[in-house]
């Protein structure tokens, strides 16, 4: 009798685990914090530069799950229109999350400065999730360390000979102080070490006319346009090296035959630029 009812209460305890295991896995598989990539977004081919970046991430944080978010409401709104493609802002990827069972999640930010789309579209997104634990892993440029580590990566792509040879880094810009303070930081930094090589911005501060006019006072042979963003998207197919008249090479032609070269790849291609990333991310993971 004893033996039967032994071997009954085995034969519960088995149906038991059978019946929650599924639901073991589930918590198993949520159990460590859930990453989410945020970037600004492209409508273009340069998008396979945030791939690149996903398997980079894949490769040194082994076993998380990893999400997308993009925080340009135009970007979001042309893929789906011109490529039927929905791209989830942040707030729709942590809601999802959550409902997937994610009670933490990483959010690093892959804009270059803490401005306005980091402020509006990933810090305050962060805090509209209730009973989500959230950290944040900063932007490129978010402290003095940052800023050299950056300029020792890409000062590496500079031309060797730079007797005729002038540079342009080309810089989104930011509409808000903590943005713009953090490009004039790095923009004085790369003078310092580099007279000839000048940061403008297609919005804002420090402006595109101080960097033309800094080229024109260099009086080179040679000018290198070369995007400081992460991906090399359409402010550099048109913006920069496009043939319209108000392009940057177009308005640099109309001070002299420059020779200009141009560089067609994101930061987000550049690996070292990338460790910087995932040393945020890394951070980020710690406050967990």
């Amino acid at each position: 009798m004893g033996k039967q009812r032994k071997f009954g209460w085995l034969v519960l305890a088995l149906i038991f685990s059978m019946l929650s295991a599924p639901w073991t896995l589930n918590a198993a598989s949520t159990a460590k914090p859930a990453i989410v990539l945020a970037a600004f977004g492209t409508t273009t081919e340069a998008f396979d530069t945030y791939n690149y970046f996903e398997e980079k991430v894949k490769a040194r944080f082994p076993g998380y799950e990893i999400r997308w978010a993009f925080t340009s409401h135009k970007v979001r709104n042309k893929v789906a229109k011109e490529k039927g493609k929905q791209l989830n802002d942040l707030g729709t990827t942590l809601r999802e999350l959550k409902a997937a069972g994610y009670a933490r999640v990483v959010i690093q930010s892959l804009h270059i400065v803490p401005g306005e789309e980091w402020d509006k579209k990933v810090v305050q997104v962060s805090r509209e999730i209730p009973g989500l634990k959230v950290a944040l892993g900063k932007p490129l440029l978010s402290s003095p360390k940052d800023q050299e580590r950056t300029l020792q990566v890409i000062a590496q792509t500079f031309p060797k000979d730079a007797k005729d040879t002038v540079v342009v880094l080309m810089a989104h810009g930011s509409p808000v102080p903590e943005g713009e303070k953090a490009y004039f930081a790095f923009d004085r930094l790369l003078r310092a070490h580099y007279p000839n090589v000048f940061l403008g911005t297609v919005e804002e501060k420090p402006s595109k006319e101080e960097a033309f006019e800094a080229v024109k006072k260099a009086n080179p042979n040679t000018v290198v346009l070369m995007p400081f963003m992460f991906v090399a998207g359409e402010h550099v197919a048109k913006d920069m090296l496009g043939d319209d008249p108000e392009s940057w090479k177009s308005e640099l032609l109309k001070q002299k035959p420059y020779r200009i070269e141009g560089v067609k790849k994101g930061l987000g291609y550049q690996d070292r630029i990338i460790d910087i990333y995932l040393d945020h991310l890394a951070q980020a993971l710690k406050g967990l």
